[in-house]
């Protein structure tokens, strides 16, 4: 059962908790979102606010963060909607700050690999004549106006290099109907951003327009 606040949500036995409408930062680390995923992704449909309370606008830290839970979570529409918002703040990736999350190690490890998913998404795109400091709506010309504009590629924040691998591989599983597990970091279906850093995870969802 999560601790919570701010609303009700029912657990397993029927009975009624508070839940959060505000994120808790920082979230609770890998394993807890791994072992209690369900009560996890309710907190999740329940929060009303992207920033934690008190803060009263957006920064950086907490997307890595949000980003953070819903790819531990396994949750593909929070991940890519997060992924998209971002592209448009034009915020480069390399500015996103370090998170410095030594007290949970595992949690600082994830955080790290984050940044390299962004960059591989996002680059995509720019290779494909799409540009950050374009608007959502335009029209034919302006989006070839843009294409013709010189490509800024993302790069990874220098801290992310920093954070050494687990010493214990650190099995993230999916949710995916029809699809077996990971066994192995080799597999071809592993993330790679996170392989490096010891972490077994089916390299997410992270390219759409």
């Amino acid at each position: 059962m999560l601790r919570t606040g701010g609303g009700y949500v029912r657990d397993v036995f029927g009975c009624q908790t508070e839940y959060n409408l505000y994120p808790t930062f920082p979230p609770p680390p890998p394993r807890s979102l791994i072992l209690h995923r369900d009560e996890h992704l309710e907190a999740l449909r329940k929060r009303s606010f992207a920033a934690p309370e008190g803060e009263m606008e957006d920064k950086p830290l907490f997307v890595l963060y949000r980003l953070y839970e819903h790819i531990l979570l396994d949750n593909n529409i929070g991940m890519r909607n997060e992924i998209e918002a971002f592209w448009w703040t034009q915020i480069p990736v390399a500015d996103i700050p370090d998170p410095r999350d030594v007290d949970e190690p595992q949690r600082y490890v994830v955080l790290s690999c984050i940044p390299a998913l962004l960059v591989e998404s996002f680059n995509q795109r720019i290779e494909m004549g799409l540009r950050r400091e374009a608007h959502s709506f335009m029209s034919q010309e302006e989006r070839e106006a843009f294409a013709a504009t010189p490509k800024v590629l993302e790069t990874v924040p220098s801290w992310t290099g920093e954070v050494a691998p687990l010493e214990e591989t650190l099995v993230v599983p999916h949710h995916m109907d029809g699809e077996t597990q990971l066994e192995a970091l080799d597999d071809q279906r592993a993330s790679a951003p996170f392989r490096e850093k010891n972490i077994l995870l089916w390299h997410p969802h992270i390219h759409f327009i």
